[in-house]
């Protein structure tokens, strides 16, 4: 008997052992996978350095920081578009019967292809023009039967006095520079002058009324944004001018959009019993 319990408790403790072994042995074979870093992979191909490129920065042009470009649009400030007369200016016609809007189309000689159709219209326009690139653009005009006016923000006077003789009916630009503008009014002789009223003053409108020149100021450009309702809503303005003092100037740009507003806005000048005129017709 005490042999068959020694042989059952040496089974016994003989399995605990082989137990305890085996368990030994898993958990250290676990635990060296655990504790076994990751093999490293494969490192990525470092790219190639890249070439320095100089960087020039200018006031103007590509590379600047100007939002305008090198070539920025005077006409373009929405705060300026309806412009407070000087004193004095509201030419009345004593044989007119019903308010006048003349029309001015500004930025013209930068792309013909938009100003063409301007041209077609069959209604009174003068057109503005820059002097640096003005001769195809004053033939187009001309053959149109429309006024052509010379552009002489910054212009050379030479150039402003060739382009008078070659047949532009006058002058607009607007300048705070007193003697700039009694100059610009000489080179201009007996041709028009319209202040567009882009400076903080009217000295070219003034100088020329001193001069007793013809000469006239910009209300309204109906587009320095281009989007349909604001344009509208500013060919509006300009007819609420003429009725009010009997005549109103308006500028526009040469652009597929405005020339859609223009179509639109002379439908309702024709319903407002409101004339459209050559801008000759309001200088006094």
């Amino acid at each position: 008997m005490s042999r068959a319990a020694t042989v059952f408790w040496s089974a016994i403790l003989g399995g605990s052992v082989v137990a305890i072994g085996a368990g030994f042995v898993g958990g250290r074979s676990v635990g060296e996978r655990a504790l076994t870093p990751p093999r490293p992979r494969a490192a990525a191909a470092v790219p190639g350095a890249v070439a320095p490129r100089d960087l020039v920065r200018v006031l103007r042009g590509a590379g600047s920081f100007d939002p305008g470009g090198e070539d920025p649009d005077p006409y373009g400030d929405a705060d300026l578009a309806v412009a407070a007369r000087p004193l004095g200016w509201a030419p009345r016609d004593p044989d007119a019967t019903q308010p006048r809007v003349a029309l001015v189309v500004v930025d013209a000689d930068r792309d013909a292809t938009a100003l063409l159709p301007f041209l077609a219209e069959q209604i009174p326009l003068a057109v503005l023009v820059a002097p640096d690139d003005a001769s195809d653009t004053l033939r187009l005009v001309g053959e149109a039967g429309k006024t052509t006016l010379v552009d002489c923000a910054g212009a050379d006077p030479a150039s402003v006095a060739s382009l008078r003789r070659a047949g532009a009916a006058g002058i607009a630009c607007s300048t705070d520079d007193v003697a700039r503008a009694r100059l610009l009014v000489a080179v201009d002789g007996d041709g028009i002058v319209l202040d567009d009223l882009e400076s903080d003053d009217d000295a070219l409108y003034r100088a020329a009324r001193a001069a007793r020149r013809s000469a006239l100021t910009r209300d309204v450009v109906v587009d320095a944004r281009d989007e349909p309702a604001y344009v509208d809503f500013l060919f509006d303005q300009g007819l609420a001018i003429a009725r009010r003092t009997g005549v109103a100037t308006v500028a526009l740009h040469a652009r597929a959009s405005s020339l859609r507003a223009l179509e639109r806005f002379v439908e309702r000048a024709r319903r407002a019993d409101v004339e459209l005129v050559d801008l000759r017709a309001l200088a006094s």
